[in-house]
């Protein structure tokens, strides 16, 4: 009984790894991703939602900015300033190595103890809440930082998606040590999109756009390319990415 333990303790640590391990991995080769559906389809919700806000002199929160792979694009809205935190310290020397100037922090909590109240107009979070476990305390903590009239943008894995099997991982390929060659799954909690939104409106938030992208024939070849129709056709019908966008 004990080796069964240990042999599923094992299992369980390669198969379901924190967010904090598998992004310290992944953040070698998290930029130069080739093919990635969910980094792609990302990037076009977040371009549509940046396109109905004005950035001028407004204070930004990427909260879980990984690498800062949005920041460029943010930037080009020529926003006052953009304030990053994650929980990779691995990530944020990244975030460094490309803007040697940026203002990062690394998290520990769901506390931005860097922040005061009501000093951020615009919080960003993309591909993130899903690795987060209790919302309550994060969006109370945003509340406190950001100001009365401001908004939020969303993007994550579809709740759907994750309900019925799929996973955030990754493959290891270029590192030299015991992971090469290893796909990694990250761990995920499953939040429905309504109670998001729940959670956001009791703090006076409202809906002003909610996208939702299914895998269809117009993300095949995503799949192909990656000799991985069978998943595909797993998972056919359903939304795979979801972004929100809130304003108050």
């Amino acid at each position: 009984m004990e080796i069964i333990s240990k042999i599923k303790r094992i299992f369980q640590r390669q198969k379901d790894w924190s967010a904090r391990e598998a992004y310290k991995i992944w953040s070698e080769t998290y930029d130069s991703e080739q093919d990635n559906l969910i980094l792609f389809y990302d990037n076009i919700i977040l371009k549509e939602f940046l396109s109905k806000i004005n950035f001028k002199e407004k204070t930004i929160l990427d909260y879980g900015c990984g690498t800062g792979r949005n920041w460029q694009e943010i930037f080009n809205h020529n926003p006052g300033k953009i304030i990053g935190c994650d929980i990779s310290p691995e990530m944020l020397s990244k975030v460094k190595i490309k803007f040697p100037n940026a203002e990062t922090h690394l998290l520990q909590n769901e506390k931005l103890t860097f922040l005061a109240d009501k000093s951020c107009d615009i919080i960003i979070s993309t591909l993130v809440i899903a690795h987060i476990k209790n919302l309550n305390n994060l969006f109370r903590e945003w509340n406190r930082v950001i100001r009365d009239k401001s908004e939020i943008i969303i993007t994550d894995l579809h709740p759907q998606i994750l309900e019925n099997g799929g996973s955030r991982s990754f493959h290891v390929v270029t590192n030299s040590g015991s992971y090469n060659d290893k796909t990694v799954t990250i761990k995920n909690f499953i939040h429905k999109i309504n109670k998001i939104e729940k959670l956001l409106h009791q703090s006076g938030f409202r809906t002003s756009d909610l996208i939702e992208k299914k895998i269809d024939e117009d993300v095949k070849l995503f799949y192909e390319k990656k000799n991985a129709i069978g998943v595909y056709e797993r998972f056919k019908g359903l939304p795979f990415i979801y972004g929100l966008y809130l304003t108050r």
